[in-house]
């Protein structure tokens, strides 16, 4: 079977699931179109990290408003058994081939998170609609996509969920390589020993609240002065985080680390850290912290999370705070720090949940639903 995959970028993520995809199903022969040139932070491709076949498809945007030329050209080449576009509602070149496809009687499947951060928009909305009534298959990370789609009047037998994961074999084998005495060592040359960490590892963007983080850690500081807050990552807020802390006086309780990719490095810090917070729209960060046995702080919103919220349950893997609450939050990141038996069963809990919201499941659910007769 020739599955063709229609994205905009190859961040790191989406090249672990398509190599585990060639792993897993070596009869599928794999090509992903996708914009390779562009300088983007989540463009990570490497042809040396890709085990399927990459073809370069410029992604032109102007006003918000994305375009694919040549996208047809390039999906004519291919023959493929069925081509796969990511629902990105911007892509306006994107639903426009998928439409000609199901016109000329071809295989096309619609996959994405299938709702939008921050609440439906009417551009989102009639993009949904379209991809539900054309595309042969939508394909959801969650329940949640799945859910909208049903209530735009998606026919339930169209729509399958393929989950959210990362290959969660990297940092579990860091995890297993760190000893003990490799971690003491660390904990003394960045001076934290005798203190707790809260750890954040997410771009410092305002979709994200991380301003938040520094209001709890305002409250938190005046009962105790044993916490410090390591926050990695860059991002357009930083320089205004900054302030915030200098203006408070809280300078000696935050490390503003930058941002750091090397998984080895990393695991130093998750494995050093008593809780891992992101304020809102939680991402993959959320398995990466589970993969680490480090329980999970973030928010209740219904409509800031992203779709990996979904694998969060509160009091088992992690702590919900009510969204918006700097104080609730300062509370759920102090009851973790300072219960050392709740914080060891959310730390087995966060390994349990990485053993089944895995890699593994997520590119065999993908591919046999694209097998699946429909």
């Amino acid at each position: 079977m020739k599955v063709v995959v229609v994205q905009p970028l190859l961040p790191h993520y989406s090249i672990a699931f398509f190599n585990r995809i060639v792993e897993l199903h070596p009869d599928v022969q794999l090509v992903v179109l996708a914009d390779i040139a562009t300088r983007n932070g989540l463009n990570q491709y490497r042809t040396e990290h890709c085990r399927f076949e990459v073809v370069h498809l410029a992604n032109v945007e102007k006003s918000g408003v994305a375009f694919r030329p040549g996208l047809l050209r390039l999906l004519a080449r291919q023959q493929a058994d069925v081509v796969v576009f990511s629902a990105t509602p911007r892509d306006f070149s994107q639903i426009l081939a998928l439409v000609l496809y199901r016109l000329l009687g071809r295989k096309a499947v619609a996959w994405g998170m299938f709702h939008r951060i921050g609440g439906p928009r009417f551009i989102s909305t009639i993009y949904f609609k379209l991809a539900g009534r054309f595309a042969t298959r939508c394909l959801t990370y969650t329940r949640v996509g799945a859910t909208n789609l049903i209530s735009l009047g998606v026919p339930k037998h169209k729509i399958g969920i393929v989950g959210t994961a990362i290959d969660e074999r990297v940092p579990l084998a860091q995890r297993e390589a760190r000893t003990p005495q490799e971690l003491a060592t660390f904990r003394t040359l960045q001076g934290l020993d005798g203190k707790h960490v809260v750890l954040q590892v997410v771009r410092l963007s305002r979709i994200k609240r991380p301003e938040l983080l520094v209001l709890a850690a305002e409250q938190l500081l005046r009962q105790r002065q044993d916490l410090i807050f390591v926050l990695i990552g860059q991002g357009e807020m930083r320089a205004e985080l900054e302030r915030m802390v200098a203006e408070r006086g809280m300078q000696q309780a935050f490390r503003f680390m930058g941002p750091i990719y090397d998984e080895e490095q990393l695991s130093y810090w998750y494995m050093n850290a008593d809780v891992f917070v992101v304020p809102t729209c939680i991402g993959l960060s959320a398995h990466h912290a589970m993969c680490y046995g480090v329980p999970v702080v973030t928010d209740d919103s219904l409509d800031s999370q992203a779709s990996e919220f979904f694998i969060l349950a509160n009091g088992l893997n992690c702590k919900i705070y009510k969204e918006g609450n700097a104080s609730h939050l300062a509370d759920q990141l102090l009851s973790i720090v300072t219960n050392d038996a709740l914080r060891k069963s959310l730390e087995a809990n966060c390994i349990t949940t990485i053993s089944i919201h895995n890699i593994k499941s997520k590119a065999n659910n993908f591919i046999n639903k694209l097998r699946s007769d429909f």
